[in-house]
């Protein structure tokens, strides 16, 4: 088995919880309740020792997630959406925070409503981005590609920025142009990149997780 250790290169993660949660009755979807826990702490349990800082996109009102105490980034194109402009937005606050280091962290991104996934996940990301020096690796498990859980190079931007402007809503179409890598990421459990999407997939989750395991507090 491939031990994964953490790498030399910056990285700062952005937790993606700009989406509406249209399919969740309108209700702030990251703040819903799993096992007595807001989803998003599950993410931010599980990211935080992956990434050297982490960071939040989300167009609330920022009360909603003061509690977290991460800095709060808006969509710096008011008049588009999608989570490519997340990405977009947090490679903007990147350039802008690190104006005098030698080398701008990589960004790696996390879905706010998958509330488990693995440990090693930006460490496998890293080392097959830098291994093949490519400008985006995304997971892909059980064959299933996972865009919202990827490491970008955030040299990216400009390219990102065209197909915002153009109409493109997610990662997905840039895939091809930006010299991207797909990592056959290992699972940890059963659960890793579950999405929460409606009050009967977080119910369903809920009720199929262990009572008394690795999982309570996770």
């Amino acid at each position: 088995m491939e031990i994964y250790s953490k790498q030399s290169q910056q990285v700062v993660g952005v937790i993606l919880a700009g989406g509406k949660g249209m399919r969740m009755g309108g209700a702030e979807k990251p703040l819903q309740s799993l096992r007595g826990r807001a989803l998003i702490e599950y993410v931010i349990d599980r990211a935080t020792p992956q990434v050297d800082e982490l960071i939040l996109s989300s167009n609330s009102d920022p009360a909603l997630y003061a509690q977290f105490q991460l800095p709060i980034i808006v969509d710096h194109f008011p008049k588009h959406s999608g989570p490519l402009l997340g990405i977009s937005s947090a490679m903007a606050w990147i350039s802008a925070r690190y104006t005098q280091a030698e080398t701008m962290p990589y960004l790696a991104c996390f879905a706010a409503d998958v509330p488990f996934f693995p440990k090693t996940l930006i460490a496998q990301l890293l080392h097959g981005m830098v291994a093949k020096d490519s400008m985006v690796a995304v997971a892909r498990q059980a064959g299933q590609l996972q865009p919202l859980f990827s490491i970008w190079n955030t040299a990216s931007r400009s390219t990102l920025d065209q197909a915002i402007v153009s109409g493109v809503h997610g990662p997905r179409p840039l895939l091809p142009e930006l010299n991207s890598i797909t990592i056959d990421v290992t699972a940890e459990s059963e659960f890793d990149f579950e999405n929460i999407n409606t009050q009967q997939t977080l119910r369903a989750l809920e009720q199929r997780l262990p009572r008394f395991s690795k999982f309570e507090g996770y």
